[in-house]
């Protein structure tokens, strides 16, 4: 997946897909067919037969497709058709876009459509907005800690740690046998391990909506970061999150996982092939938790589906089709089959891949699963946690100066 990132997976699926082809304005066509327009988050080989399938049930509607090359490409590029006012009909509400466009009304309201059944509320709220539902997604992204089995064996470990004492422990033990224990990209995105201790601690506080009385004004994150940012902290105290991690990419370390040199990394289904090819014999385990509380995993719904509020009345009936179809056994079988994401629809159940079902049907299934995803100015507010993390990890500052520059940066937005 991002979430980015959504997901750090999508954006390496997405960068390698077709160039972006220019989106022509659409309407119906001289064969009687209407024609719309979709500008997809999701690259081609994502989508797989989902538009064949859709066009040789709906033979009255032509789709066309084009692809965005990277998050940031897809974001400024969107953003600049919907600001011309060419917008596609059908476009994806990402994790770094959906408060912006939901504000700006370029989104139709779907709020009461019938293709929205099937679908649990929870999964909905990231594309609302006073009331009103913007986009529809039908997937859902996951990780959790991927170890080298071998490794924690030599370390006294026959499971993995659930809680992040323990983790840490077993941290230290293996760092001192020569091995790296851990490593995680927070490069580009928040960190995965954190963002598990927080998820965590909600789960332990038993909110059902993470992360929303931050958006709303209740709470703060000095509030309610602060358990799992003090925990975070005595990993890095301890050499659980080493300053190695700063500067080195998602392929790196997992290149060092397969090498053999590395116990754990974070990682979802996007890598199951590689190490299958690898041949290793590893394990998966939802994120370690902070005390008292029960592990959770990262993860969340994928983008969201919209359609255009300016489209015409025929392209957004179009769109609702497409919409509907995609929310059906068919349409949700073809793309997170293509997607090797999970469906998060009762219309279709997934099978997950053996090596990681225990965190769908677990956690995932269980809406045990948590991401950072910013209820305002997604890009300033990434950049500012980026920097912040670094600096903790480094050293340079306290977790209360780290968690007062999010409240300060988030004041100001």
């Amino acid at each position: 997946m991002s979430f980015k990132m959504q997901s750090r997976w999508l954006g390496a699926i997405v960068a390698a897909t077709t160039m972006i082809v220019p989106l022509a304005a659409c309407g119906s066509s001289s064969s009687g067919q209407t024609e719309i327009s979709f500008y997809s988050y999701f690259g081609k080989s994502q989508l797989g037969s989902l538009i064949t399938d859709f066009e040789k049930k709906n033979p009255d509607i032509k789709v066309d497709v084009s692809y965005g090359q990277s998050p940031s490409q897809y974001v400024q590029t969107l953003q600049t058709r919907l600001a011309g006012g060419k917008p596609p009909t059908i476009f994806n509400l990402t994790m770094d876009n959906r408060t912006d466009v939901m504000s700006s009304g370029a989104a139709l309201d779907l709020s009461g459509k019938s293709f929205l059944k099937g679908i649990s509320a929870s999964n909905y709220k990231l594309f609302q907005q006073d009331g009103k539902t913007y986009g529809m997604p039908v997937t859902a992204w996951f990780s959790g800690m991927f170890y080298n089995k071998k490794i924690l064996a030599a370390a006294g470990y026959k499971t993995f740690p659930t809680n992040w004492d323990d983790f840490i422990a077993m941290c230290k033990k293996i760092n001192a046998q020569g091995k790296t224990a851990y490593l995680e990209d927070f490069n580009s995105q928040p960190s995965p391990s954190l963002a598990g201790l927080i998820g965590s601690w909600y789960g332990k506080e038993k909110s059902s909506a993470p992360d929303f009385d931050i958006w709303d004004g209740k709470a703060t994150f000095a509030t309610n970061w602060k358990t799992a940012v003090d925990e975070w902290n005595k990993g890095i105290k301890d050499g659980a999150i080493p300053q190695k991690s700063i500067g080195i990419s998602g392929d790196q370390i997992k290149n060092e996982f397969v090498s053999g040199s590395l116990a754990v990394y974070r990682s979802g289904p996007w890598d199951l092939s590689d190490l299958s090819q690898a041949g290793i014999d590893y394990g998966v385990a939802p994120m370690p938790a902070v005390k008292g509380a029960t592990p959770w995993i990262t993860g969340g719904p994928d983008q969201g589906f919209a359609i255009a509020a300016k489209a015409s009345t025929a392209q957004q009936k179009a769109g609702e089709k497409f919409l509907a179809f995609l929310n059906s056994e068919q349409g949700l079988k073809d793309f997170s089959t293509a997607a090797g994401t999970v469906s998060i629809s009762s219309k279709y159940t997934s099978t997950p891949n053996a090596k990681v079902a225990d965190l769908v049907n677990n956690y995932l299934d269980k809406d045990e699963a948590y991401w950072i995803n910013w209820g305002k100015s997604p890009t300033a507010m990434s950049t500012t946690m980026i920097s912040e993390q670094q600096q903790l990890v480094q050293g340079k500052i306290t977790t209360a100066q780290f968690l007062k520059a999010l409240d300060d940066k988030w004041s100001t937005l």
